[in-house]
């Protein structure tokens, strides 16, 4: 059975306004869209009013990585241009993870070089993938990763009321990590604050690119009294090393060498950690 071929009739304009005139929706509209101004943008929540969160799309660590080599063109590329920027990126980074072999991070060369693959096809990754994967690539790229790892927020449900209670702004914010050891940072190589799972980059705004290295050091030390958990990294030493050398600091007290030595590690991580980024200001 053939289907009957459509016959088309022509209309006129007139016809055509007297139709929309019987349409009981005619007088509906669409709601406008609201487009996020450029000062919601603005990274208050993180103390830094100099910066706004720039979105990465699609997002990933390989979309950071394309967008701080050039973020302008980034930001103007077509969808099928950053597709093609991020294919370029992963067979550039896959064949660098050779490069691996010579340093502290070799054991983890086939993995890094498994998860440059992941994050390219958007497959799920672990909170340790992303910070194998970003520890990874600061090493082969000569960056240093400052990561934000947001807490979500929980909605507390009360038995005695029906309006759900929502944490304030004076609870855990979430974490600050380091992608590599800070103690080796060096002004030689730039310094990114980035989403902990590539959705966002911090980008100057009212600020020079350099700006990061003049603020660093009291940022860093100030957000952790703001509902921000920083994660210092631990010094490998014995716990008797450890307390000789915190003995040197002002801020010792006798009553420390009663802390466990993972405490005593993390806060000469902290002190040395504070040394390097202010020297970064000189």
């Amino acid at each position: 059975m053939t289907t009957p071929a459509k016959i088309y009739q022509n209309v006129s304009f007139q016809e055509l306004i007297a139709f929309s005139e019987q349409n009981p929706n005619r007088s509906a509209t669409l709601k406008m869209q609201e487009v996020a101004h450029q000062d919601e943008r603005i990274l208050h929540k993180l103390n830094l009013p100099d910066y706004i969160s720039s979105v990465i799309q699609p997002a990933g660590i390989l979309g950071i990585c394309t967008c701080i080599t050039d973020p302008n063109y980034y930001y103007m590329a077509l969808p099928n241009v950053r597709t093609q920027m991020l294919i370029d990126l992963a067979n550039t980074l896959q064949k660098k993870t050779d490069d691996l072999k010579v340093t502290s991070i070799a054991r983890k060369r086939k993995k890094i070089y498994d998860l440059i693959g992941a994050s390219f096809n958007m497959s799920p990754m672990t909170d340790k993938d992303y910070m194998d994967l970003f520890q990874g690539i600061s090493v082969m790229c000569q960056l240093q990763f400052i990561l934000i790892k947001e807490t979500v927020q929980e909605t507390i449900e009360e038995s005695s009321a029906s309006k759900p209670v929502t944490i304030d702004e004076s609870a855990l914010k979430g974490e600050i990590l380091f992608a590599t050891n800070p103690i080796t940072w060096s002004k030689e190589y730039p310094i990114w604050i980035v989403d902990y799972h590539g959705r966002w980059i911090a980008t100057p705004h009212t600020v020079t690119p350099d700006h990061i290295y003049h603020i660093v050091h009291d940022w860093i030390n100030d957000i952790q009294y703001s509902g921000w958990i920083v994660q210092w990294p631990e010094i490998d030493a014995t716990k008797v090393e450890l307390v000789t050398q915190l003995q040197e600091h002002s801020t010792w007290q006798e009553s420390d060498r009663k802390l466990s030595k993972d405490v005593l590690s993390a806060r000469l991580g902290r002190i040395q950690t504070l040394q390097v980024l202010r020297a970064l200001d000189a």
